[in-house]
């Protein structure tokens, strides 16, 4: 397996109002999924002993440049927008990992520092359990 550069990330909003593209302008993506587990440590065990249960909704934040006159990105990211983002970290090539991963955006929050690019940073909560599949 070779490396491969962040730059290859494909990164697509599908909500109610469409689809709008993440990757063109971003900085940073995070996806972290997590699994909660059960303690089914007991009785002479001498080791805690860890059974997978369920996933928890995890925050997944996007940074990115702003551009301007970028209102329908913003209409896009609104609060309590729910939909899908569908990430791929190798790009769209055929054969390649896609994950589907249900989610509602937070909005975005905006850096506009006096002296350089402004930025803003989409904020979305995982409410489902994620798909993965193949481009």
């Amino acid at each position: 397996m070779s490396a491969f550069a962040g730059s290859a990330l494909s990164l697509q909003w599908v909500h109610p109002g469409g689809t709008a593209t993440l990757q063109t302008d971003f900085r940073s993506f995070t996806w972290t999924p997590t699994l909660n587990f059960i303690d089914a440590t007991a009785g002479a065990d001498t080791y805690e002993e860890l059974l997978g249960s369920y996933g928890t909704g995890v925050e997944i934040p996007v940074a990115m440049v702003l551009q301007a006159d970028g209102t329908a990105l913003l209409t896009a990211l609104d609060r309590n927008t729910a939909g899908s983002l569908i990430y791929g970290p190798e790009g769209t090539a055929s054969g390649k990992v896609k994950y589907t991963i249900p989610a509602t955006s937070s909005g975005p929050q905006f850096s506009q520092p006096f002296d350089d690019i402004v930025e803003i940073t989409a904020n979305f909560r995982q409410t489902a359990v994620e798909a993965r599949a193949a481009f």
